[in-house]
């Protein structure tokens, strides 16, 4: 995988325990949290389980709440067994579209949503001095999926006066999906690279989504700039610069006009207001309150 967004490094990054399904029986005792990335086959030997283990809580990691996903197997699924009383969910994302149908229909008291935790493992230390005057513009470009971000590309690519300004990394491809992988800027690599500038755009999908970039910019300590996700607390907008995408020149032009010390003291202050409101214990919290442990 590119990303920490699922598998072990997501639960490491939780601080919990992790096993294959395999050895699921051996949990009957536990929360057992199922990670988004299950096969059709895995998810119903799991229904087999779940419902002979009726004292046991199962609880589903679900994302990507497009509506088009409609019938993918896995909100097949979720839907199947959304009622029994010992399946829960568990969404990175404030719930919407097929997610806020799922939660309406068990009346939200069988899914939490808790964001993706921020641990910081890179340590990044370069400093504004030592970076270039850019703003740093990379993931996939659908315009269906993430028109803010593809809106912003095109931009770019139409006017000279901003090629030199803005630096471009194309998608590397999921090659846990079996898609090749079309560079090696990923995990701490990306980070690093994030890190050779002082700007980075990010912007959320169609559905307002705080997907990890905008978590990787403050790993980078790049000062975000684009458009701000549904999920912020007013700490995290603050630092915050929101481009004005029908006034872009405008809107731009005062970005790059911002002195260096507010650059840094923006990035300071949206790296502690992810490192407080995104830290792994307070999140676990919530899913202690949800279920009252």
């Amino acid at each position: 995988m590119i990303c920490n967004d699922a598998g072990p490094n997501y639960a490491i990054n939780m601080g919990w325990q992790y096993d294959t399904l395999e050895n699921i029986k051996a949990y009957s005792e536990y929360l057992n949290i199922i990670d988004r990335k299950v096969g059709e086959e895995e998810l119903n030997r799991l229904e087999e389980i779940i419902l002979k283990q009726k004292e046991t809580k199962f609880m589903f990691l679900v994302v990507d709440p497009f509506k088009e996903r409609k019938k993918q197997f896995n909100f097949v699924f979720f839907n199947r067994i959304k009622h029994l009383s010992n399946v829960y969910f568990l969404t990175p994302y404030i719930p919407t579209e097929l997610v806020k149908s799922l939660s309406d229909s068990v009346k939200n008291e069988k899914v939490l949503f808790i964001p993706y935790p921020f641990v910081d493992r890179y340590n990044t230390n370069n400093l504004f001095s030592n970076r270039q005057e850019k703003i740093v513009l990379s993931g996939s470009m659908s315009k269906h999926l993430y028109p803010y971000r593809a809106k912003f590309r095109e931009y770019v690519l139409k006017n000279k006066w901003l090629q030199d300004k803005v630096e471009i990394l194309d998608h590397p491809g999921y090659p846990d999906l079996g898609f090749e992988k079309n560079h090696q800027v990923v995990g701490e690599n990306y980070i690093e690279y994030l890190s050779k500038f002082s700007l980075m755009f990010i912007s959320p999908t169609r559905c307002k989504l705080e997907l990890l970039k905008y978590s990787e910019c403050a790993y980078a300590r790049c000062v975000p700039i684009g458009r701000m996700p549904s999920s912020f607390s007013k700490k995290m907008k603050e630092p915050f610069i929101e481009v004005n995408l029908n006034f872009p020149r405008f809107s731009l032009n005062r970005i790059f006009s911002i002195p260096i010390d507010e650059l840094i003291d923006r990035s300071n202050k949206y790296y502690s207001a992810f490192s407080q409101e995104r830290n792994p214990d307070l999140l676990n919290k919530k899913v202690d309150n949800f279920f009252e442990l």
